[in-house]
Parts: C-alpha cells; sequence; structure tokens
C-alpha cells in the first residue's frame, strides 16, 4: 500500500460515478452478501425503515459497482499505466447533490466497508483526517480526493458468487446520465468555475438534451479498454448574460469526473474500442481558424500556424491560448504554464516571457492587437467549436454507424475508421464555420 505522499501510485483513480448498479443474479446475491457483512457489524437500536432499507441497498451496489470496475479496468490493464484499482469521489456534501446516493448514507457506507477490510480509504483534501492517540490517519492525502481501493478479500467474495475478475463490467452495467445538459453563470474573480443555474427547458433545450442522450446510448453500446464510458454531458457557459440561448461554451464533457478527458494525449492513445485501437483526429488552431473566419481574413498559408521563428511552437500554442480564455493580454505566464510546457518537451527558456511571445505573435497575427475590445469572446468561439464536433459524432453515428468521442477541438476514432472519421470532421467545419480547416491525426509509439 502506499505511504502518505505517495503521489504516483495515487494520482490516476477513477471517478466514481454511483451509476453502476448491480445487474445479473450474481451481482445482486454479492450485494446481498456485502450487506450481510455491514448489517452483522452495525450495532443499531431498532431496523431500518422501508425507504431507508432500499437506499441503503441501492448505496452498495453502486458502490461495489464503482470499486469492481476500477479493479476491472487496473486488472486488464496489464502492468501498464493505470489507475492502479482506485476509484475516487470527493467527501464534500456539496459533491452529493446530484449523485445518484446521498452524502451521509454513503460515507457511513465506505467506513464501515474498511472496518471489515473490504477497502482502505486514503483521506483526500474533503475529509478531515481521523485521529488515533493524538495523530493523524496515516493514509491522509491533503492534495487528493478522497480514495478507494478493494482489498483482497472483497475481490475473493465477489469471486465465490460467480464473478470474473477482469470481467466485472459484465454484471455491473454502468447507466448513463439522465441530466446531460448543463449551464453555468460567467465566473467571477477567484472561481474556478461559475455557479450552477437552473434553466427553463425550450424547444432549442429539449434538442440539444435529445443529441446528447442518442449520442450516449450509441457509445454505451460499444466495449472500451483504457477507460470507463459513463455517458456525455454538454456544459454551457455564461448563462446569466443577456444574450444566452444555449449559444455560449457548449463543450461535451464526461459525466464521471474528468473521466478519458483528465488524461494526456499518449494515455488515450492505449485506449481500445471494441478491442481495436484509435486515433485522434485534431482541428489543428481551433478557436484562431474560428476567429479568422468570423472576423473574415485569410489564415496565414503556412502548415503550422503556431510555428513561428523564434519560439518553439508550444510556447506559442500556450500563449494563444491563455490569451484566448479572457478578454485582455496576459502579463505573465499563469500558474502552472511553465511547468506544462516543460512537462510536455517544449523547450522553454526564461526569456520566453509573455510579452515577449505577445510581441511576436502580434506582428504574424495583428487581427489579435484588438483582442480585448472585440466583442468575441472564448464561449463564442468555444460553440461553434462544439458545434463542429457535435454535428461530426451524429453524422458518424448516424449515417455510418461509427463511434467517435469528444477531446473538445478533436474526435477520437478507431484506425479503421481515421479517412472517414477526418472527411466528415473536413465537412462540418466547413458546413459550420464555412473555410477549410487543418486537420492533423496524432500518432504515439
Amino acid at each position: 500500500m502506499p505511504q502518505v505522499g505517495d503521489v504516483n501510485y495515487l494520482k490516476d483513480a477513477t471517478f466514481m460515478s454511483l451509476s453502476s448498479p448491480p445487474e445479473t443474479d450474481e451481482a445482486k446475491h454479492f450485494v446481498e452478501a456485502v450487506i450481510h457483512h455491514i448489517k452483522s457489524h452495525e450495532s443499531r437500536s431498532r431496523a431500518r425503515k422501508a425507504e431507508v432499507e432500499r437506499n441503503f441497498t441501492t448505496t452498495v451496489g453502486l458502490i461495489l459497482g464503482d470499486l469492481l470496475l476500477a479493479h476491472d479496468q487496473d486488472h486488464r490493464m496489464n502492468g501498464e499505466k493505470s489507475n492502479n484499482g482506485l476509484s475516487y469521489r470527493s467527501l464534500s456534501s456539496n459533491s452529493f447533490s446530484e449523485a445518484n446516493v446521498g452524502y451521509v448514507m454513503f460515507r457511513d457506507t465506505v467506513y464501515a466497508l474498511e472496518e471489515l477490510g473490504f477497502i482502505v480509504i486514503y483521506e483526500g483534501r474533503n475529509a478531515r483526517p481521523l485521529d488515533f492517540d493524538g495523530g493523524s490517519k496515516q493514509t491522509f492525502h491533503g492534495g487528493f480526493a478522497t480514495r478507494f481501493k478493494p482489498l483482497p478479500f472483497l475481490i475473493k467474495e465477489a469471486i465465490k458468487f460467480g464473478l470474473v475478475e477482469g470481467e466485472f463490467h459484465k454484471a455491473f452495467f454502468t447507466q448513463m446520465p439522465t441530466s446531460v445538459i448543463e449551464v453555468r453563470a460567467t465566473k467571477v474573480a477567484g472561481e474556478q468555475r461559475g455557479k450552477k443555474m437552473k434553466y427553463t427547458p425550450t424547444y432549442l433545450s429539449e434538442k440539444l438534451v435529445k443529441d446528447v442522450t442518442s449520442i450516449n446510448a450509441f457509445l454505451s453500446t460499444f466495449t472500451f479498454e483504457g477507460m470507463i464510458f459513463a455517458g456525455l454531458r454538454r456544459l454551457f457557459q455564461e448563462g446569466d448574460r443577456d444574450d444566452f440561448n444555449f449559444n455560449l461554451g457548449g463543450r461535451l464533457y464526461c459525466a464521471n469526473g474528468k473521466g478519458y478527458l483528465g488524461m494526456k494525449s499518449h494515455e488515450r492513445a492505449k485506449i481500445l474500442i471494441n478491442g481495436e485501437a484509435v486515433v485522434e483526429v485534431d482541428i489543428n488552431a481551433s478557436y484562431l481558424t474560428i476567429l479568422h473566419a468570423l472576423k473574415n481574413v485569410p489564415m496565414p498559408d503556412r502548415e503550422d500556424v503556431y510555428d513561428i521563428d523564434g519560439f518553439p511552437r508550444g510556447v506559442v500554442k500556450k500563449w494563444f491560448t491563455i490569451t484566448m480564455g479572457s478578454s485582455k493580454f496576459q502579463t505573465r505566464w499563469l500558474r502552472g504554464n511553465i511547468d506544462e510546457m516543460k512537462e510536455d518537451g517544449v523547450p522553454y527558456k526564461p526569456s520566453m516571457t509573455v510579452k515577449a511571445v505577445e510581441k511576436v505573435v502580434l506582428e504574424h497575427f495583428p487581427m489579435m492587437r484588438d483582442w480585448p475590445k472585440q466583442e468575441v469572446r472564448w464561449s463564442n468561439l468555444m460553440f461553434i467549436e462544439s458545434e463542429v464536433i457535435i454535428s461530426t459524432i451524429l453524422e458518424l453515428m448516424s449515417k455510418y454507424g461509427v463511434p467517435s468521442l469528444p477531446v473538445h477541438d478533436c474526435i477520437i476514432v478507431r484506425k479503421s475508421d481515421q479517412e472517414l472519421g477526418m472527411r466528415v470532421l473536413s465537412e462540418q467545419f466547413k458546413k459550420i464555420v464555412g473555410i477549410e480547416s487543418r486537420l492533423k491525426v496524432k500518432h504515439h509509439q
């Protein structure tokens, strides 16, 4: 087991979506047996009421489903970089506002499982470390949400009821999310993201719900290795703006936390769809291309628009990322930017300040000089980009029966579908944006 501070062991955990109930008779009998273990060690003065008992049974089943699916994923990776059989879930009560189980019952159940020796819990930043004899619990990790790992005792118990290690996903089926559209207000200073807003359903919003729901239903018919597909949600931004009409933001995100979108590109390259390897088809300089189209300004005639003499493309791309994600020019790199570039192998030097890069970029892209004053913002660009990606996914799905996964400005498709994916993505970009796109395929060894 990892020691306190063993970041590498803990960081790649799988989000507990609490959406994978037991479906087979074997799985249901296994859940019943674990419930019996929990009850036999309880010191309750009275039995649970019928409704509470049903919720308790549901909670145990959903927790066990996520624990076994995470173990399943680690088992199938055969030593490759994986989640180490770990699941994570914030122990903040706010994080359960839309969960399929309640905060208190979840918390009490996982601690009961730990006391029984079924799992080990690595307390995270949203949980207070337990105090034993004046010392903090030795599995407290302040930099993460709480992690959970099934112990051999639990796995053996599952096998005893006929479940197969490595095939637990055949007994616990992940349900797709029922809420697939989310709207958030404009982010204010100091907030990581805008507050979630309620919206009044309209004809347009119902169509958006239908599109995402159909995508989830279609993709759930495929098998995925190297990730767990728990459905997609479409997130709209700046819902408090007067001109909002489901036309700002709009990207697709994983319903189970960061999911595969939280992986590095080379990690996503290990994903298999129906046992087949995948590629990422990427729109080169997506935001910048869309902005040029909106302004009716031709794009520079070179293969890679980020390839500017004097600076590595990774530095130039990072400048565009932080600039077009804001309403002003930055005076310095944002926290973590330099580390991110170095981690990605970008040959960054201290002389490559934001202002130094800005000076050269504006010489090559004079259109960007009025960025802080123009009406087109990142949320407008993101919406248009999201429309391109979603229309591509729908076209591949409905016309060709081909699965594709969104990754912001690119799609993941099977290698055998690469040419088709590129053609459809190119067609949809031209149809929606009005100009040709530059596409590239990411290959990883």
